[in-house]
C-alpha cells in the first residue's frame, strides 16, 4: 500500500475512533488522582431510626498499569466484623459512562452512571458527579454520587430522591477520608 494511502487511512481511523470528551477526560484524571491509601469514616443514614452512623474505613486505590481502571480495596467495620470489598471504576470509551463493578461477600454488582459534572483543577482539587436511576431501600430512585478531593481530604456522598416523589435529594451515605500518611 502506498505511503500516502496508509497515512490517509490512519487519519480516518483516528477521526472515527472513540475518544473521551473533556468531561470524561477530567473524570478519568480525577480517578487517577485518587490513587493512594486513605483512612477515615464511612457514614450512613439508618432508615429505621433516622440516625447517622459512622464506622472506620480504609481505601487503598491504584490504577491498572494501562491507566484505564481504578482498583479500590475497601475495608470497613460492620458491627462485629471487618468487611472487605473491591470496587473497579472506569470511564467507558464508547458511551462516556462511568462504570463500576463492586464485589463484597461473594456478591458482585455492575453499575453504569451518567457523568453530570467533572471539574478538574489538578491532582488535589477536583469534583465528579455521576447519576443513575436505580433502587434504594427496595424503591425506585434517582441516585446521585459526588466524589470530591480538596488537598489531603477526599469525600464521597450518595444522595437519593425516590422516583414519583417531588422534593430534593437527601443524603444516604458517604465517606470522609484523608491520606493515610497524614500528608
Amino acid at each position: 500500500m502506498e505511503a500516502r494511502v496508509k497515512y490517509k487511512l490512519m487519519i480516518v481511523l483516528l477521526l472515527v475512533a472513540p475518544v473521551l470528551t473533556q468531561a470524561e477526560d477530567s473524570a478519568l484524571s480525577a480517578l487517577k488522582a485518587s490513587e493512594d491509601s486513605w483512612e477515615g469514616v464511612l457514614y450512613y443514614l439508618d432508615y429505621q431510626s433516622g440516625q447517622r452512623f459512622e464506622i472506620p474505613m480504609r481505601i487503598d486505590a491504584e490504577m491498572t498499569p494501562d491507566g484505564a481502571t481504578l482498583v479500590r480495596r475497601l475495608t470497613f467495620t460492620d458491627p462485629g466484623h471487618l468487611v472487605y470489598a473491591v470496587s473497579l471504576l472506569t470511564i467507558e470509551r464508547d458511551s462516556g459512562d462511568l462504570a463500576e463493578a463492586y464485589f463484597r461477600d461473594h456478591k458482585g454488582e455492575l453499575s453504569r452512571y451518567t457523568i453530570t459534572t467533572a471539574e478538574y483543577g489538578g491532582e488535589t482539587k477536583w469534583r465528579v458527579v455521576y447519576e443513575q436511576d436505580g433502587e434504594d431501600d427496595d424503591r425506585p430512585a434517582r441516585i446521585r454520587h459526588t466524589m470530591t478531593r480538596d488537598g489531603g481530604l477526599m469525600t464521597s456522598s450518595k444522595e437519593v430522591r425516590f422516583l414519583g416523589e417531588e422534593g430534593k435529594f437527601f443524603l444516604r451515605n458517604g465517606t470522609e477520608v484523608r491520606l493515610a500518611g497524614g500528608e
